[in-house]
């Protein structure tokens, strides 16, 4: 019986320390953080191809990129890119999560991320749409929650310039 109950002990602490949960959140910035997707802004083609998944692209054209990334079985996000002669103009994040409550969390996180970000600040808040840009005026971001009680949200960075 004494050498019963360490072994269960030990068997305990090994589930728990396993049973490490990630958020929907933690999902969306695996590859990279909400700020760095900021910071893609003004890249080539060339470099944002190298710096995410090649096996979750899905459609390439000569000023577009879009690569889409499971959570799960049911669920996804999309991070799309525009370019033009100056690198890359737009960086959007779509998410179509079956849940409202996993849209909400990711929600918060972006806005919260962002609004801690000294470039930004507090957002505008209009018709279900957060709205910054940055102090010297060269980067706008949206993130639109109108749909978040449909799992989704769009997350929107643009260069002004």
């Amino acid at each position: 019986m004494k050498k019963f109950i360490p072994s269960v002990f030990i068997l305990f602490l090994f589930v728990v320390s396993c049973n490490t949960t990630e958020t929907y959140y933690d999902e969306v910035i695996k590859k990279k953080t909400i700020l760095q997707r900021v910071d893609d802004l003004n890249k080539s083609l060339t470099e944002i191809r190298k710096l995410e998944d090649k096996k979750s692209l899905i459609k390439e054209e000569e000023d577009y990129l879009e690569y889409e990334y499971q959570i799960g079985e049911e669920d996804n996000f999309v991070i799309t890119y525009f370019f033009d002669a100056a690198g890359c103009y737009e960086v959007g994040l779509d998410t179509y999560f079956s849940k409202e409550l996993d849209a909400q969390f990711v929600t918060d996180e972006i806005k919260s991320v962002i609004e801690a970000d000294e470039r930004f600040g507090k957002a505008k808040n209009t018709n279900d749409l957060y709205e910054w840009s940055s102090q010297d005026g060269a980067i706008s971001i949206e993130l639109d929650y109108l749909n978040v009680n449909q799992g989704m949200i769009s997350f929107t960075v643009f260069a002004n310039e």
